[in-house]
């Protein structure tokens, strides 16, 4: 009876043995899964201030829009603003952050439209082909 009980725990043991051992050889045969085209498409990963969309900035805040991609250079970042103001685009230094700087202060109170074009071009993908509106005002003056 003892030996019927050891040989036993030896066959169930050589079960799970042999159980991993062909699962374990089944996984490494299996292809790695092709990349994600979806890592390729350009996307927006943040903004500054978080959230953009209906936030309220100050009359003198820079505007970061953070991608998942490379922007090619400065003057592929193709984005306008309504009403108009006058502002001067930067790149960081891995050209994945376009900051927008107002050259004069927003108008306090006022809701702004912050529109990226289609035309914005990444590194080794070209033109976007998508639009991005956001929407965002100033803070409100009150007087003293």
């Amino acid at each position: 009876m003892k030996n019927l009980k050891i040989l036993a725990v030896i066959l169930i043991i050589g079960i799970i043995g042999f159980w991993l051992f062909t699962n374990r050889l089944s996984n490494k045969s299996q292809p790695a899964p092709a990349p994600s085209t979806d890592d390729q498409t350009p996307k927006i990963v943040s903004t500054k201030p978080n959230p953009l969309d209906e936030g309220i900035i100050t009359a003198t805040e820079i505007v970061e829009i953070t991608f998942n991609r490379t922007i090619e250079n400065v003057g592929e970042f193709k984005v306008k603003m309504e009403p108009e103001v006058e502002y001067k685009l930067e790149l960081s230094g891995d050209r994945k952050t376009a900051r927008i700087i107002p050259l004069k202060p927003y108008q306090l109170g006022t809701t702004y439209t912050l529109f990226i074009g289609t035309e914005t071009k990444f590194d080794g993908i070209g033109r976007w082909g998508e639009e991005k509106v956001f929407h965002f005002r100033t803070i409100n003056y009150r007087g003293v």
